[in-house]
């Protein structure tokens, strides 16, 4: 797994608002780790992933059983990936992480 350098912090000061963060060197998750997967990390507590997408088709998989998971909505760029949040609650208050990731074979997701 190869973590990107896109960490950012969602605070309550943007409570209401729309955020989104942005996950710079996707241009690395090439056919070999076509996956992003963006990630929350609040204090005291694991990383938990949100979702991923496919960088080559777009798809997106919100199955990981995260509790907040239809807050998030993510746009795929050619450099880049985008993780949005509509109208942010006091429990997005986190640090959010993206990486490349490539299925073992013979996995399904």
């Amino acid at each position: 797994m190869l973590f990107l350098p896109a960490a950012a912090l969602c605070c309550l000061c943007s409570v209401g608002e729309n955020v989104s963060f942005s996950c710079g060197g996707t241009e690395q998750c090439d056919s070999r780790a076509p996956y992003v997967l963006w990630y929350q990390k609040k204090e005291k507590e694991t990383f938990k992933v949100i979702l991923d997408i496919h960088k080559t088709n777009g798809d997106i998989d919100k199955r990981y059983g995260h509790p907040q998971k239809d807050d998030f909505s993510v746009v795929n760029k050619q450099n880049s990936c985008e993780l949005k949040i509509e109208k942010v609650k006091p429990d997005h208050s986190a640090t959010y992480y993206c990486s490349c990731y490539k299925l073992a074979p013979h996995s399904e997701k």
